[in-house]
């Protein structure tokens, strides 16, 4: 697994992690806080851990990102992009077709950073989920040839 690989899973890691915050805000507010410092440092080691391992060469050799691994990150985000934008064009079309041109929306500061927050989380999710799909299908050309 080439250093591209596991930044991958790193970020499909990182973005299970940012959509689990809001499961530990409801946490927050059910359990004490010596279960909180628990799960705290649990999860500061699932996000803090892995970035040596992907840090870490077995070979000094080795080469960090060759052709193939630029066309990969390249494609992957070209398709995080496009449903950034397709998530974000149908975000405003829904909008306008509930509240119209004249309609008004209650919008507060705390709403748009949640909007932005999910589709930070949604767009890490599918740049990973996309390296790691184009590696998988580049594995299955090379054992059918």
């Amino acid at each position: 697994m080439n250093k591209t690989q596991k930044g991958a899973l790193y970020g499909v890691l990182l973005s299970l992690l940012l959509a689990g915050i809001v499961i530990f805000d409801v946490l927050d507010t059910v359990v004490g806080w010596p279960t909180k410092l628990l799960v705290s440092a649990v999860w500061g080691g699932l996000l803090l851990v892995p970035i040596y391992f992907i840090a870490r060469k077995k070979d000094p050799r080795e080469v960090d990102m060759d052709e193939r691994d630029k066309q990969i990150i390249k494609r992957a985000l070209l398709a995080s992009f496009i449903l950034l934008g397709v998530t974000l064009g149908v975000t405003y079309t829904v909008a306008f077709f509930i509240f119209g041109l004249k309609g008004s929306i209650s919008f507060t500061m705390y709403d748009l950073s949640a909007v932005i927050y999910i589709v930070l989380v949604i767009f890490v999710l599918v740049l990973s989920l996309s390296v790691l799909i184009q590696y998988a299908l580049g594995m299955k050309e090379k054992n059918h040839e």
